[in-house]
């Protein structure tokens, strides 16, 4: 059913209250649930409650502004990475990448790959900073990207942290994909690679993510025992397994 609009202390319509405005948050909202996988058009239909018709209109008109991408051949919906840049521009993560920028540009200038600063959220990692290689063969991800815990080095390193029922929770929130043949797809697995990642200090995407691609990732902490954010160094696997061992000191 569709929501009706907001109404004052005395029970009445506020007259200053923008009844499409909430529309498109609800989408939104509905979008967030899956930021990896995207959500279909009937699924965000349902659980905003608003005529299909509309649901679609508002969609397009996302779309259209760059904060929503349809996939091609699926059809599905999910945010782009425009949208979750305009949170890489308030504090904390202002302040965040602001310290962070020098450690990423002496990373790059030492391997010369790509660096890659990102904040756990949304039940896995967001890309909320990136120093591309300058190599015409490189990779880097992309600002408002979504990482797995469970197949991305940054994503272990907050995963390796996590309390057991909030990792517990979030693995059955996005389950453990198998992205590419690399990828852990077991408990058990998964368990024995983040102790090694408490035990070392660092994360390794050993092409799980991406094949072809190897990614070298640290935790970043603050006063707590889990960490703020993770910082990681990526690149043509040819390249970073040459490298490997440097990076990961």
């Amino acid at each position: 059913m569709t929501k009706r609009p907001a109404k004052n202390r005395k029970g009445h319509h506020d007259k200053n209250f923008v009844a499409v405005t909430q529309r498109v948050f609800s989408v939104l909202e509905a979008l967030s649930q899956q930021p990896k996988s995207g959500v279909p058009l009937e699924e965000i239909t349902e659980i905003c409650g608003l005529p299909k018709t509309t649901v679609f209109r508002l969609l397009y008109t996302m779309s259209k502004l760059g904060f929503v991408e349809q996939d091609p051949d699926s059809g599905i919906y999910a945010l782009s990475g425009k949208f979750f840049e305009l949170g890489t521009n308030a504090l904390p993560y202002q302040r965040l990448t602001v310290l962070a920028r020098p450690l990423m540009q002496r990373l790059l200038l030492s391997f010369g790959e790509s660096v890659n600063l990102a904040v756990p959220k949304l039940g896995g990692a967001i890309y909320i900073a990136v120093a591309e290689s300058p190599k015409p063969h490189r990779v880097a991800a992309s600002v408002g990207g979504f990482s797995f815990l469970h197949s991305t080095s940054v994503g272990k390193c907050f995963a390796a942290y996590l309390p057991a029922e909030e990792l517990e929770s979030q693995l059955i929130r996005h389950g453990m994909p198998p992205v590419t043949p690399n990828t852990i797809v077991s408990r058990q697995g998964l368990e024995e690679e983040l102790a090694r990642v408490r035990a070392e200090g660092v994360a390794v995407d050993n092409e799980e993510n991406s094949q072809g691609i190897i990614c070298t990732g640290g935790p970043i902490f603050a006063s707590g025992q889990q960490p703020i954010a993770a910082m990681s160094v990526s690149g043509p696997a040819v390249r970073m397994s040459q490298n490997l061992p440097a990076v990961k000191t």
